[in-house]
């Protein structure tokens, strides 16, 4: 069997070879971080987008509340059921603040006023969370145990 004696020649291209599989790999893991990377970017911007129409529509649901408090129809009770059932579809959930201690990560205190102290007496305007983040923090009436 014939030996074969590497060259300069022969000795170049292996380092060329190496070199070359040194950058397709570095740039096949870059192009991974890129998909990740817009990946993660798309998803920041759907969620942007769904937070900005979901935060309008609260506003809405908060007049839809208002009429409802003061009409007493069954007709808005319905569509009014129907809305909050699409929202909550898209992830929308009330911050629940009944018989609860104030908390200062979900609630708003706007008013102090007699009662348990640090518990929620009552809610002004209702709060809510998408996907588990705070978009609107309750705005709440917390008892303080006043004595004269």
């Amino acid at each position: 069997m014939k030996k074969i004696i590497p060259n300069q020649k022969h000795t170049d291209l292996e380092k060329d070879l190496s070199e070359y599989k040194d950058k397709l790999s570095r740039s096949l893991a870059d192009y991974a971080n890129l998909e990740k990377r817009i990946d993660r970017d798309r998803q920041m911007f759907i969620t942007l987008a769904t937070t900005s129409i979901i935060s309008k529509m609260i506003d809405v649901l908060d007049d839809l509340y208002l009429a409802q408090n003061h009409l007493q129809d069954q007709g808005l009770q319905i569509g009014i059921d129907k809305f909050v059932s699409i929202l909550k579809s898209e992830g929308l959930e009330e911050i629940d603040t009944k018989d609860r201690e104030f908390d200062p990560q979900t609630m708003d205190c706007v008013e102090v006023a007699a009662g348990k102290q640090n518990y929620v007496i009552s809610v002004k305007k209702h709060g809510y969370k998408l996907n588990d983040h705070v978009i609107r923090p309750a705005q709440v009436v917390v008892g303080k145990n006043i004595t004269n």
